[in-house]
């Protein structure tokens, strides 16, 4: 097993730095590094072309001084028995000056084998020397500026993170040991789950452009950051290059065209795959799109500007995602990250560029999730050569928002680089201060101040000193808005705490256990187009459609550009008729994702949806006026197709168990019209 292997697993987990300062712990400070290096393995030979005689980055070495890249079984037992305790996973002895750039630049040569993508196959490395001059150029000094803010009001989620993945890298690397052997009873411990939501950006448009060749081994999705981030992370604890089991799983929701409005309805209605777990973390990655789809015409019809609008859409997705749970029963919600790629072309002023990262950074700070800028670390890159193509979209000066390979490459060291800077401030806090959102104990009656960590024992722990600050409200701040003032913020947040439902007092939940459960489906009938892997075929959506069709004339499944969506075909007129009937849940709201696109083919493109319900199946009479009706339009004068999202509330008519809804759509004007998702849901 491979230094690195033993070592680097904590990144995917936050948990990347206790190893890894156990390593350098044994080899700088131990009293007899000769028996711990006695049994290490005989060194492989690195013949990929990076040398391994680099002053400014040099790689480990054993007590004769030839370099080390990996330790026996020996010098595993150290690590586990000499340096931990047991019953604490990251409780290290005192290591606190180790950087993550010192771990990071001292390791860079299992960090560039594990950059390579698994299908650009070990015996050929056909992108070897564009992944190494991309890890030349995006080093620790770069990657630092793309840290924005740390998830400080959740560090625990940190530590039931670091705690999922300890305990399957310990399983992963016994089952290695034992040839993948069963070696306990029962179920193994789960994986890290990561979702990653985003448009067509994070989806991987434009991925295959590189200057290496252009290729088509690659899916859009299989050639983005978010896959390569899975396998690079999962290769790091591999034993001896081969990955026999994965510690990381990451779940990809991308759909082009879509932003953090889509993103609301998809979380808020639990759009996903049946199979896929309730996430542990959550990468926002819908930037670019935020900056694209929410338009400055948008913004400037409601009279507010494109950064006040982008803040208003992205806290609601914020407080949806860490709505707190009700109780121990309640899925915890997931730990929340921001990902920032937006370096431009959709504006071209550089002050208008920041509009997303101005309001990202101020919800981050203001709400405590964490936020990684990938634009950030690129930046200056970018503004020294506008023309260059490894990390912003090609093709400039045209309008082009989609990066090639080169900035999904970053992006995975990126993310990955903030992952391990998480996990120094985690276990650096280990029992500390720094593990609480205000450095204090939460519960009453438990002391404000514990000594401890270089903390003296208080002269008098029980004088008052006046003036000292209260207890930070666990609860979600107050919504963030042009009223919410200094005057009147503490009251609010201590009365919304005081008057919440939620529960303040869930450590003693397992959340580990918790979030092994799938999300709970609030939706009679749905289906998002391309959100799923095995959902991206005209015969996936025909086996969706059909059995729910009452009658249907001129519309159909198509799949044009990429785009998978339910349109109409034969012009003005052009009708279909649903009919769902609910039998467990309620249907309180009829939710729409439409394209909406330009051209004189989407000239005048609109639609008239009506709802009907009968009650329990008895069908409504001939000409009854449906209960509720909605036009949406389909065209607008942007270049470009987009995704909106409508919503349909049934009010007092909600549909009840066993009654049936009937839904007609007409397509009123243009020649056609086409939806990319639906979702029938109980709120």
């Amino acid at each position: 097993m491979s230094l690195l292997s033993k070592l680097l697993f904590f990144t995917m987990g936050f948990a990347f730095s206790s190893l890894l300062y156990s390593y350098w712990y044994i080899l700088f400070h131990s009293n007899d590094n000769s028996t711990a290096f006695t049994d290490l393995k005989k060194e492989e030979k690195w013949n990929d072309g990076v040398s391994s005689n680099n002053s400014l980055h040099p790689r480990p070495h054993r007590a004769d001084g030839s370099p080390s890249s990996s330790f026996s079984s020996n010098a595993s037992s150290i690590l586990s028995d000499s340096l931990f305790r047991k019953e604490d996973k990251c409780s290290i002895l005192n290591l606190h000056s180790l950087s993550p750039s010192y771990i990071w630049n001292r390791n860079l040569d299992q960090i560039f084998l594990a950059s390579r993508h698994l299908q650009d196959f070990k015996e050929e490395y056909k992108w070897h020397d564009f992944t190494a001059r991309l890890l030349y150029i995006i080093n620790t000094q770069r990657m630092q500026n793309g840290i924005k803010t740390l998830p400080k009001r959740y560090w625990d989620q940190i530590g039931y993170v670091l705690e999922i993945v300890w305990k399957r890298y310990q399983y992963v690397q016994q089952q290695s040991k034992l040839q993948q052997k069963k070696i306990q009873r029962g179920d193994p411990p789960r994986k890290l789950h990561i979702l990653v939501m985003g448009g067509s950006v994070t989806m991987g448009v434009q991925c295959h452009n590189n200057p290496v060749e252009e290729t088509s081994r690659f899916s859009r999705r299989n050639c983005a950051w978010p896959t390569r981030l899975e396998q690079f992370l999962n290769s790091l604890v591999s034993s001896q290059g081969e990955v026999l089991e994965d510690v990381v799983q990451v779940d990809v929701i991308t759909l082009g065209g879509t932003n953090t409005e889509s993103a609301i309805k998809i979380w808020e209605y639990s759009l996903f795959p049946e199979n896929m777990p309730h996430p542990d973390i959550i990468i926002h990655g819908y930037a670019t799109n935020d900056m694209h789809v929410l338009s400055e015409r948008e913004a400037m019809e409601k009279g507010i500007s494109l950064e006040e609008m982008i803040l208003q859409v992205n806290q609601n997705f914020v407080r949806t995602v860490l709505k707190p749970q009700l109780n121990c029963q309640d899925r915890p919600p997931p730990l929340l990250l921001y990902f920032d790629d937006y370096l431009g072309n959709e504006q071209r002023e550089i002050l208008k560029t920041g509009a997303f990262s101005r309001a990202a950074q101020m919800l981050s700070t203001y709400y405590g999730f964490g936020l990684i800028s990938y634009a950030d670390v690129v930046r200056h890159l970018v503004y020294g050569d506008t023309t260059e193509e490894w990390f912003s979209p090609s093709e400039w000066p045209k309008r082009q928002v989609h990066p090639g390979m080169g900035m999904h490459i970053s992006s995975m060291w990126t993310v990955a680089y903030y992952f391990l800077h998480v996990a120094s401030v985690y276990c650096s806090g280990v029992n500390g201060i720094e593990n609480s959102d205000d450095g204090r104990a939460h519960n009453k009656g438990e002391e404000n101040y514990i000594p401890g960590n270089g903390l003296p024992v208080l002269r008098d722990k029980n004088k008052i000193l006046l003036g000292e600050p209260r207890r930070t409200p666990k609860i979600l701040p107050p919504v963030l808005d042009h009223l919410t003032s200094l005057d009147t913020i503490s009251t609010k947040w201590q009365e919304l705490e005081a008057s919440s439902s939620f529960s303040t007092d869930t450590n003693k939940c397992d959340l580990a256990a918790q979030s092994l459960e799938r999300r709970r489906k609030p939706c009679v009938f749905s289906w998002v187009s391309g959100l799923e892997r095995k959902f991206d075929k005209r015969s996936h959506l025909d086996g969706r459609m059909k059995p729910v069709l009452l009658s249907n004339h001129g519309w159909g499944s198509v799949e044009d550009s990429g785009k998978l969506g339910f349109q109409a075909n034969k012009g003005t007129g052009s009708m279909f008729e649903m009919k769902v009937k609910a039998d467990v849940l309620k249907i309180q709201t009829l939710n729409f994702m439409v394209m909406t696109s330009y051209g004189e083919k989407w000239k005048d493109s609109m639609i008239h949806v009506e709802a009907f319900v009968d009650r329990y199946g008895q069908i409504s009479s001939p000409g009854s006026d449906p209960v509720k009706h909605l036009d949406i339009q389909g065209f607008h004068y942007r270049n470009t197709s987009e995704t909106y999202n409508y919503k349909l509330d049934l009010e007092e008519h909600f549909v009840q168990p066993n009654d049936v809804l009937r839904v007609r759509v007409e397509l009123k004007s243009g020649s056609t019209f086409k939806f990319m998702g639906m979702a029938f849901c109980d709120h």
